[in-house]
């Protein structure tokens, strides 16, 4: 597969066992834990899908989605927060999906690869 991918979210244990299972399913990974270092990587290019979290200090994913300039990659959000107003954007911008947190890995798989596929 090899298909780059960057993984972004502020809290650590999920950075690390979301890193572990993509990496595990073939994915080259780039993990970031913000907002900021999300769009400096967007900037220079070359991510095949990107997998970020909504809800972080400072840029949040939404942000990240609507600074990156266009097209990006396919993104898929995850949250565990109900925050309409800004997944609405999310989805008017693009967004492939939402998943809410907690999510099984098979699903993410699942979600990734009809991402990667479209």
């Amino acid at each position: 597969m090899n298909k780059q991918l960057l993984l972004v979210d502020d809290e650590p244990g999920m950075l690390e066992t979301l890193s572990d299972i993509l990496t595990s399913a073939g994915y080259s990974v780039t993990a970031v834990n913000n907002g900021d270092s999300a769009l400096e990587h967007l900037m220079r290019g070359g991510y095949d899908l990107v997998l970020m979290d909504v809800r972080m200090p400072g840029r949040d994913g939404v942000a990240v989605m609507e600074e990156s300039g266009a097209p990006p990659p396919p993104v898929i959000l995850m949250t565990a927060y109900a925050i309409e107003e800004r997944l609405a954007t999310a989805r008017a911008g693009g967004v492939h999906a939402v998943l809410q947190k907690p999510f099984a890995a098979p699903y993410l798989l699942d979600v990734l690869a009809g991402a990667v596929a479209a």
